[in-house]
């Protein structure tokens, strides 16, 4: 892990790479920088948060609020 990335902090968990994908491009239009940290690959399929968007603390709450309002965040209970 790079020095930036230490600085990164989590605004979702997705249950596939493709979910966050598609998620983080609602922050790339708002030029919100992110980095996507998936685990798949690492085990047999997808599986619950395996798939998580990071970004700069100073941008998390502005991050959140897009996601949110867009409908974008998984239901944290699922």
């Amino acid at each position: 892990m790079t020095h930036d990335e230490e600085k990164l902090v989590a605004v979702a968990n997705f249950r596939t790479r493709s979910e966050a994908e598609t998620a983080s491009g609602l922050l790339l239009g708002a030029d919100i920088p992110y980095v996507i940290q998936s685990l798949e690959g690492a085990q047999l399929g997808p599986g619950p948060g395996g798939t998580t968007v990071l970004v700069r603390p100073q941008d998390e709450q502005q991050a959140r609020q897009i996601l949110q309002d867009a409908g974008a965040l998984p239901d944290e209970g699922a």
